[in-house]
Formats: structure tokens, sequence, C-alpha cells
């Protein structure tokens, strides 16, 4: 059995702490709590600067007031949906909190009997991507980037236990998840906007970003339709899941161009959502080398 260290047990034993004072707060108010702590504490950290750095190359049209404005609405962004993990089940099980949009793409999905990706980005209250399974009802794969300490992500994935979605860590174990949900015709989660060291260069506001290749690459070999999907904070404590018509894929006899097109054509998508709302996005990503 891996040994435990001391830092982990710590991390983990204030993570509790703090979800039990969560859970008897109740979701509006632990929501306004997480999101009031993340704004003292975020702007003091070193990635603060990052995500300045990165906004300002990004989206250069914006004052420094604006910019100012959308990292503080991130990292109450942050701090929400770090603050909401624990209600996220009443969430999903709730029409009138959760608003969608594009329910017909989904029952496509169905119709067909084929797997398909629904790709989102840490964009927003992303942990909604679950609503996908819930709608669906067909045990939907989620692959996610797993917590390094083993603890908090036992505990983690024991909060988003749920019949109809499995979630799985991005690796050798999310890859076979990956593609078992494919030959089983299942619905899959996927975000894709992280950095990949080991990914395709393509290009993410006007810079090369390496850029994980899995989704284009299964896409193509086995005529899988990629989905967007966003979810969206609306006022009053209500949030939007907007599912988007599947990408035109490109399929031509260059296996390798078709590949990077799909995945310049995501980013894209995500490039459009961010600009819209720059306060949703992640920006502490070290996205680009």
């Amino acid at each position: 059995m891996e040994k435990i260290s001391f830092r982990y047990r710590a991390e983990y034993a204030a993570l509790r702490s703090i979800f039990w004072i969560f859970e008897r707060l109740g979701r509006e108010k632990a929501s306004a709590f997480g999101g009031w702590l993340a704004r003292k504490i975020g702007i003091r950290l070193s990635v603060h600067r990052l995500a300045h750095d990165n906004m300002k190359r990004a989206l250069p049209g914006l004052s420094e007031a604006e910019m100012q404005a959308a990292l503080l609405k991130m990292w109450d962004n942050l701090g929400r949906n770090i603050a909401e993990i624990p209600f996220l089940q009443s969430l999903l099980d709730n029409p009138e909190a959760v608003e969608l949009v594009g329910a017909e793409y989904m029952d496509t999905q169905v119709a067909s009997g084929k797997s398909a990706f629904f790709v989102t980005a840490h964009y927003g209250p992303w942990e909604l991507v679950q609503v996908v399974g819930k709608y669906i009802k067909n045990h939907s794969v989620v692959l996610y980037r797993a917590a390094n300490n083993p603890l908090v992500e036992a505990y983690f994935q024991a909060m988003r236990l749920d019949p109809d979605n499995q979630f799985y860590s991005k690796g050798r174990e999310g890859a076979k998840a990956m593609l078992r949900a494919v030959r089983d015709g299942r619905a899959i989660g996927l975000l894709n906007d992280q950095k990949l060291n080991g990914g395709i260069s393509v290009p993410f506001f006007g810079r090369e970003a390496m850029t994980a290749p899995a989704i284009a690459e299964i896409a193509r070999k086995m005529e899988i339709p990629i989905y967007p999907m966003k979810v969206e904070r609306l006022e009053n404590g209500r949030f939007r899941a907007t599912v988007s018509p599947a990408l035109d894929l490109p399929r031509s006899e260059d296996r390798d161009a078709d590949i990077y097109e799909i995945l310049k054509r995501i980013n894209e998508v995500y490039e459009d959502w961010i600009t819209e709302r720059p306060d949703h996005w992640f920006w502490v990503h070290n996205r680009w080398p």
C-alpha cells in the first residue's frame, strides 16, 4: 500500500473541514463564501501574474481595468466551483437550476446508437458537464485530471458518484475507458483545453499551443461526432449548459492534416467562448510554451 505523506493527510483534513462548512451553509451561501475567499486569495498568488499575462496576450483589446475585473471574476468562479462540489448531484437533478440548450443534439447521439464526444473547457462551472450523462442516461464517461493527493482524489470521486456518469483520470486508464465507451456507443465528456507536452502544436489565440490529439485521432478514425458544450453562470445562482451542433470534421487522405484541422477547429470554438466571456476561462493554465 502506498504510504500517504503527512502533507497529503493535512491537505485532506483541511479540505474536509472546509467542505463541512460548505455543507452546513447550503449551496447559495457556500457558493458566495467560496467566491469571496477565492477572490481574496487568488490575486495574491504568483499564478495571478501568469493569468494576467495570458489574458493580455490573448485579448489585447481589453483595457487594464477590464482585465483586472475579468480576473477577479475568474477567481470568484473557481471558488464557487469548489464550494458547489458537495451540491453537484442536487444541482444536476434540478432542471430549474441548470437550463439545457441543444438537447436535440444529444437526442441525435442516442438515436444513432453511436458514441459521441462532448468537448468542453475549464470554462464557467465546468463540473456541470455531467449534465450530459444525466440527460442521456447511458453511463457516460467523463475524463478529467486527477488530484495529486490520493486522499483528496478519493474524496472528490465519492462526491461525484453518479449512476449516469463514470469518471476516469486522463492517462492510460482514461484512454482505455474512452476506447471502451466508443465501442459501446456511449457519450464521452472531455476537457481538452490544457497543455499537453507530448501533444500537437496548434494555434490558440494566435500562438502555438501543445494540444492533446486523442479526441481528433479517434473522431477521424471511427467517425465519431464532436459536439462543443459550454456551461455558463447566470444570475440568481442558475446555470446554462449549451450543446452546439457537431463540428464539421475533415476527412482526406492526409491523416495528420485532418487531425491538425480538427484540433484547430476545437481551439477556435474555445476562442469564441473565451472572447465572449473572458472571466469564465481559467487563465492560470500554462497553455503556451
